[in-house]
């Protein structure tokens, strides 16, 4: 069977107000395959399809045949699209700007992000994105936060910081919600009743296409989309949660909190906050490709829903 390789650069710009692509096709080596009748199949090696504008982008395709002959390679952009013969593969292409939040300054503000981030690779990125926060120098620091959203930084140690998933849940019952990116270690019992939460999910990568179906899910440009998870294991009679890297551990879990914000709920209505535990590489990967960052947008949408009085959201 013979194989052959090529690959796409592409590059987008503006001209004239109008976003436009330049997609340019090297033949890295020909499959030169035989009759139109023969069996030819065509596989893109990359499995993910979200790039930057203004950026160069590499796709690898495979091509294979039982019998050799010859025949042209035809492309075209509209949606990614590698045809021989009548043997044809095609994929959307998402196009993004590198900034998810430029025109949305002033909401970003009234989110009031507080980080709690020791190792500080996340809030390194956050100053160089422009995202206004809050540092939270110490663990302590988390009994004083009574508004906006809080943010655990990438890579922070629950088994250092023991007890600390406790805070959170604490932080959420009481009204403020919580992001915890991947976190470098430890455990915790699963489900807690300390406060008891209305709802708990475990997701997989399909709750990124959830969120904005436009995003790669299990695979981004340098690999697993993945960086750590939950496994759920037991521990004598108790259900224990231990921070892992097994592929099949989850990468996501909510828990989701009910509260009356003031007795006139015409005023003040019903709101839930959320903790979300997110094991999606955000800050590791925040330069690879959209996904990272968008991703991280959405978070912050999916948390303010229900955070900010009604009369303040974005409509």
């Amino acid at each position: 069977m013979d194989n052959g390789n090529f690959g796409f650069w592409i590059l987008d710009f503006g001209l004239g107000g109008r976003r436009q692509a330049i997609l340019i096709l090297v033949i890295l080596s020909c499959l030169s395959s035989a009759r139109a009748d023969d069996a030819v199949t065509i596989a893109r090696v990359e499995r993910w399809s979200s790039v930057f504008a203004e950026s160069e982008t590499r796709w690898t395709y495979r091509f294979s045949a039982e019998q050799p002959f010859r025949d042209r390679v035809a492309w075209r952009l509209t949606q990614l699209s590698v045809s021989v013969g009548e043997v044809r593969h095609e994929q959307t292409v998402w196009i993004f700007p590198r900034d998810p939040l430029v025109d949305r300054r002033e909401w970003l503000q009234s989110l009031k992000l507080n980080v709690f981030d020791p190792p500080g690779d996340t809030l390194k990125v956050l100053k160089e994105s422009d995202v206004p926060h809050e540092r939270l120098r110490t663990r302590e620091a988390l009994d004083d936060v009574t508004e906006g959203i809080v943010i655990v930084g990438e890579g922070v140690s629950l088994k250092k910081h023991d007890g600390l998933i406790d805070d959170l849940w604490s932080l959420a019952a009481r009204g403020v919600p919580v992001l915890c990116l991947a976190s470098a270690d430890g455990e915790f019992s699963f489900p807690s009743e300390k406060p008891l939460a209305t709802s708990v999910q475990l997701r997989r990568s399909d709750v990124i296409r959830e969120l904005d179906k436009r995003l790669d899910t299990a695979w981004w440009p340098n690999g697993s989309s993945q960086l750590q998870g939950l496994r759920v294991t037991s521990v004598s009679d108790d259900v224990v949660v231990k921070i892992s890297d097994d592929a099949k551990a989850w990468p996501w879990a909510e828990w989701e909190y009910e509260m009356g914000s003031g007795s006139d709920l015409r005023e003040s209505p019903l709101i839930r906050p959320r903790v979300i535990w997110c094991g999606f590489g955000i800050v590791t990967a925040w330069d690879d490709g959209p996904t990272p960052r968008y991703l991280f947008a959405k978070l912050l949408e999916r948390l303010s829903i229900n955070s900010v009085p009604h009369s303040s959201q974005e409509k």
